[in-house]
């Protein structure tokens, strides 16, 4: 389907006039999945949208494998990411190239499947706490349980990226950080964004909250930054260790402290808070679905009794994994992604100019029906392994694909399996008013203003 040959004829890419640039823009802004959605309903797989920028967006299947694994050294990082540099600096979400190749190796090593054990004893032990602060207020409570899973999913980060416990902090960061996101997503869908050191009132608010993130980091690595010690084994210590002791080559210069700070912020921040949106709509469609939700606990009482798992137990509890994946499928976390043409290519039949940034939602492809039948049916069987092997490649990707694929994905999939199953043991969560939960299609997909729920421990069996 795609090919960079210059002897193919190209096709004339479909998609609104420039002249339609303001009003795309603010359709956009207001509504990017809506949007998105109409513009490849009346205009097919692959259209040229006018934003502002060469834009060209792609759902089917053959067009992001080619994009994203086929043709990807064609392919970096645009100006969205540039974008976010403000809040990430240039860490392994943002950077291009050597840069990018670099911090990858470095970092690689932390998320190594011999770690996945370790990791998962302090996913359990972060459960069991919040299940225990859960039980203190009573048997049936009610909360915001997006806010408890961010807060759950930050403290697992924080001590099993950093040995930091972040307990105490997981309130301030959490705030400082959905206020952060949605200025972020504000500054990067700028037509032409105001200078952050200009002072504006969105500037300095936005310097302000960016600066209670970057006191939280400053911490982390100054209390680990010992020059003459053991500076330790997990992500943190590994990034030290590059910064202290590293010589040689080009290739392996020592880290400064600038990109430590730039590695820890994005892992910090991406390593929770895409897992917590995940598991937020993991229960809300658990609440929709109570048959799915009831198997799902038959599953984890079958395999567990009323003991609470270990990594061991994850072989058998299959459907956990299988709700996971289907959750992600409908609700994807990372709901759309970019990449920069670095020269001509042609994709799809079309032709493409250097610096072109070519758009891929997941959220789009993943809801196909040509790929996905029935699909806003939510059904975990989609994912048992007879069905995943029948599944056209490329139409499901949330956690990107390729060399650039998540490099926190085994630690994310554990994560979730992990939290659904020591959950829906111990208590059952009921979304209240399901129906009126409306999406923020930020940088990641997010449930808008929270998601309160009623969570009732169950009776001992």
């Amino acid at each position: 389907m795609n090919t960079h040959s210059e002897t193919i004829p190209k096709k004339q890419t479909p998609g609104p006039s420039i002249w339609q640039t303001p009003a795309c823009l603010s359709a956009f802004r207001s509504d990017p999945i809506g949007f998105l959605q109409d513009i490849h309903q009346r205009y097919g797989d692959t259209v040229r949208i006018p934003l502002g920028l060469p834009l060209l967006s792609v759902t089917h299947p053959d067009s992001v494998r080619y994009v994203l694994q086929e043709h990807h050294k064609n392919y970096d990082k645009g100006k969205d990411y540039e974008r976010m540099e403000p809040v990430l600096g240039k860490g392994l979400l943002t950077a291009n190239g050597a840069e990018w190749k670099r911090h990858r190796k470095l970092a690689q090593p932390a998320f190594h499947r011999q770690r996945l054990p370790g990791f998962a004893t302090t996913m359990l032990s972060k459960i069991a706490q919040r299940l225990d602060g859960w039980h203190r207020q009573g048997s049936t409570l009610q909360l915001d349980i997006h806010a408890e899973l961010m807060a759950l999913t930050l403290e697992i980060t924080g001590e099993s990226l950093f040995s930091t416990d972040l307990s105490s902090r997981s309130a301030e960061v959490g705030l400082s950080f959905a206020e952060l996101l949605r200025m972020t997503n504000e500054y990067i869908n700028a037509l032409v964004p105001t200078p952050l050191w200009f002072p504006t009132p969105f500037t300095i608010k936005f310097r302000r909250e960016l600066a209670v993130l970057d006191r939280v980091v400053k911490k982390l690595i100054e209390a680990r930054m010992n020059p003459e010690g053991d500076t330790g084994e997990d992500l943190l210590g590994l990034l030290l260790s590059a910064h202290l002791h590293t010589e040689g080559s080009e290739q392996e210069k020592p880290l400064s402290v600038e990109e430590i700070r730039d590695e820890v912020m994005t892992l910090l921040l991406a390593g929770h808070e895409t897992t917590a949106n995940a598991l937020s709509f993991a229960f809300l469609l658990l609440t929709q679905h109570r048959d799915i939700a009831d198997k799902l606990y038959a599953e984890t009482i079958s395999v567990l009794g009323n003991r609470p798992p270990t990594y061991e137990d994850l072989p058998q509890l299959r459907y956990a994994k299988q709700v996971a994946e289907e959750v992600m499928r409908l609700y994807p976390p990372a709901w759309a992604i970019g990449r920069r043409a670095i020269a001509h290519d042609v994709i799809d039949g079309h032709a493409v100019a250097p610096g072109t940034h070519i758009l891929m939602s997941q959220f789009l492809t993943q809801r196909d029906a040509r790929f996905h039948p029935d699909p806003l049916r939510f059904d975990p069987e989609r994912f048992a392994p007879d069905q995943v092997s029948k599944r056209h490649h490329g139409a499901y990707f949330p956690f990107a694909a390729g060399p650039r694929q998540c490099i926190g994905m085994g630690f994310a999939m554990m994560e979730l399996q992990l939290v659904l199953t020591a959950l829906i043991q111990k208590v059952e969560i009921t979304v209240f008013a399901p129906e009126q939960i409306k999406l923020e299609p930020l940088i990641t997909l997010r449930p808008k203003n929270g998601m309160r729920a009623q969570v009732r421990f169950r009776q001992p069996s």
